[in-house]
């Protein structure tokens, strides 16, 4: 083996037809998928794309690409992925690594930076995750809470109105909790301090630091989140001076289609279940104590304040050259929503899913069955077209500012084999590369035998070129089995009640 390989961790490939997850969801999909489509409320065409994506994720036996060694010959398949947004482990892990890699690398200056997590009532929740609108606003209200404060300590400071300071944000807007149930919430990452330009906007900005907040300070900012909130929801139609009327606007069309991921959606919001045997009951617990009703409210610590429902954290910060600690938070707000290692089988057939923190009531974990699973899998599935990672203030893209305080403006998401500047449309099929190097010191551009550079010779998309490449090299022709719908008893009080009926 050449030297620059030893130096180097072996890159074996993942196998995900081996893991629990991707067993339960090949086994139970196209049962689940059949059961909502005879209900009459099959699942959104965005849904079931991700949901039979993820079945196809590194498999090879669906496509790959051959990378090649022109010294020693060595030659091995890399397999595609689904690039899916919504739970996949391996690409939802790809997506932090490259957010977390973009902003340490390229985007966040050396300067102070401040975590605040903003949770909301959980019927807004529901409402949050199905309209991509009234999320976008609800980002809005906080952030301009968030850095109005900000603002304002700073004047307070001796940075003067007349000098205009500006700051800005990084938000993740995450929508899981633990428990794989669907908690819309965002963790805002933000400037702790000001910036100022010395003379006008033709010279440099310089940054000012400000105190840290006080537990007033943040009970400000949860107070000027709800209350312009509610105001929001009252002026769109979504509440109501009545309590007992909660209506609707007219113009949400999300609201209206009783789809079955509208159902799926707010069951996850509610911890319940939405379909099957189980179907209105709460996700089963394991653990000490028991259990309750509704959710536990929030005890309100050192820089943590709640409001009718609203809660904002703001205790996690970093000082300006703690950029481990600042990558930290950053992998922390882009992390995926399933972790693969907490989903364990039981005696009985049933998964459970290891919460991270055993919560006040004793609960340690949540019991599903495979259709379970897929359930709350598909609740939290984002709708297409949307942001998961937004930028305000001086960070936004319309900021004038932007270029002169980011580190590396001309750096665009992506990059060639060797670092440098390309396209954006050339440097997708090496960002892989880059990531594993980053995370996993595995260099796949490097030949694990040699050192040297390994090279793409072709893409293999055709099933027979597919099969004979891998009877070859000694890998299974034929792709892991996804289980076809399975028949079922139907209720049905007519003359045929009673008849068995497949899904097709």
């Amino acid at each position: 083996m050449g030297e620059a390989a030893n130096h180097q961790h072996v890159y074996r490939r993942r196998r995900p037809e081996e893991t629990l997850l991707y067993r339960t969801v090949a086994g139970h999909l196209e049962t689940f998928l059949a059961e909502r489509s005879e209900e009459g409320r099959p699942l959104a065409a965005h849904v079931v794309k991700e949901l039979r994506g993820f079945t196809r994720c590194g498999i090879l036996q669906h496509g790959f690409i051959r990378v090649f060694c022109p010294d020693c010959k060595y030659e091995h398949p890399v397999a595609y992925s689904c690039k899916g947004r919504g739970f996949c482990p391996s690409c939802c892990g790809r997506r932090q690594a490259e957010c977390e890699e973009h902003l340490i690398e390229n985007i966040l200056p050396w300067i102070p930076y401040r975590q605040y997590v903003v949770t909301l009532p959980i019927p807004l929740r529901f409402w949050a995750a199905r309209s991509p609108k009234l999320g976008a606003k609800l980002h809005t209200i906080a952030t301009e809470a968030v850095r109005a404060q900000i603002e304002a300590r700073a004047k307070h400071r001796g940075v003067i109105a007349e000098e205009q300071p500006l700051t800005g944000t990084v938000t993740f807007v995450q929508r899981f909790g633990s428990a794989l149930n669907l908690n819309f919430h965002f963790h805002i990452l933000a400037v702790d301090g000001v910036f100022v330009p010395p003379g006008g906007y033709a010279g440099k900005p310089k940054f000012r630091q400000v105190a840290p907040p006080s537990d007033d300070d943040i009970a400000a900012i949860v107070d000027t989140i709800a209350k312009k909130t509610i105001a929001h929801l009252r002026r769109t139609g979504f509440i109501s001076d009545t309590p007992d009327e909660v209506p609707h606007p007219a113009d949400e069309g999300l609201f209206t289609e009783e789809d079955a991921h509208l159902d799926a959606v707010r069951a996850s919001v509610y911890g319940k279940i939405a379909f099957g045997p189980r179907a209105g009951q709460r996700v089963r617990r394991v653990g000490a104590g028991f259990g309750y009703e509704e959710e536990i409210g929030l005890v309100v610590a050192t820089k943590c304040a709640s409001a009718n429902g609203f809660t904002v954290h703001a205790a996690s910060h970093t000082g300006a050259h703690q950029r481990d600690q600042l990558s930290t938070l950053v992998s922390y707000g882009a992390r995926p929503p399933l972790a693969s290692a907490r989903l364990s089988e039981s005696g009985d057939g049933e998964l459970h899913y290891l919460l991270k923190k055993a919560w006040k009531d004793g609960t340690q974990a949540v019991k599903l069955s495979g259709s379970e699973l897929i359930e709350k899998l598909a609740a939290l599935v984002p709708p297409a077209r949307i942001h998961m990672v937004r930028y305000t203030g001086i960070f936004s893209a319309h900021s004038p500012w932007r270029p002169l305080i980011v580190l590396k403006p001309g750096v665009k998401k992506g990059f060639g084999p060797h670092g440098e500047e390309k396209d954006r449309r050339l440097v997708k099929s090496h960002r892989r590369a880059r990531l594993l190097a980053r995370v996993f010191k595995i260099d796949v551009g490097k030949c694990p035998k040699c050192g040297s550079d390994m090279r793409i010779v072709a893409a293999v998309h055709d099933p027979a070129g597919i099969a004979r490449y891998l009877q070859h090299i000694g890998e299974a022709a034929d792709p892991p089995q996804v289980a076809p719908a399975r028949t079922v008893q139907l209720m049905d009080f007519t003359e045929q009640a009673g008849a068995e009926q497949r899904f097709e």
